[in-house]
């Protein structure tokens, strides 16, 4: 009987421990899931603003070409991707960097390909706006080097919405499946 008594009572003790442990668990986990959330919102906010960039300097790409386009189109079409890059990515893009270190090994690696990716779109979009400026009444057609600025602009703005668009449906999946209750790795 003095048996049964110690092993009763070793199980008492232990599950009195992880129900002690349970609720700073649960505190926990519904912290790390709050901060999932977070980030996938902010992925969401980058593609929608990648998005809009990739359609205006796709606008710029075929106005490029068009000696018929005016000077003040591509100056429209510029002006919207700056301001698409300093209000829509730039403090979604600081709210992801205060929280990367926090959130999974693979969530921060689609952040470092998102940034970059950003930091490239940002620095070609001045570079063509600086060439835009310089160039005055010159035609598109002829500035070959603010034809390839308009190039590199859409092909940052397509892989940061690709690379956002990859992550969101990632992200929600997988929280998806631990809000679920299934076992689901970080990595």
């Amino acid at each position: 009987m003095k048996k049964n008594a110690r092993s009763v009572s070793g199980l008492l003790a232990i599950g009195l421990a992880v129900l002690a442990l349970t609720p700073a668990a649960s505190a926990e986990t519904a912290k790390q899931i709050a901060l999932e959330k977070e980030a996938i919102k902010l992925i969401n906010q980058l593609e929608e603003v990648a998005r809009d960039a990739r359609y205006n300097a796709d606008r710029l790409e075929q106005s490029s070409t068009n000696p018929n386009m005016s000077r003040w189109g591509h100056i429209h079409h510029l002006d919207n991707l700056r301001n698409l890059v300093n209000e829509g990515l730039r403090p979604a893009l600081s709210r992801l960097e205060q929280i990367q270190s926090q959130l999974p090994e693979w969530k921060q690696e689609s952040i470092a390909n998102m940034m970059e990716a950003a930091r490239n779109l940002a620095a070609d979009t001045n570079s063509a706006i600086l060439n835009r400026n310089v160039a005055g009444a010159r035609p598109a057609p002829l500035n070959p080097e603010y034809r390839q600025l308009v190039s590199n602009v859409a092909d940052h703005a397509e892989k940061l919405m690709k690379t956002a668009d990859a992550a969101s449906d990632f992200a929600t999946a997988k929280l998806k499946a631990a809000e679920a209750g299934l076992n689901v790795p970080s990595t």
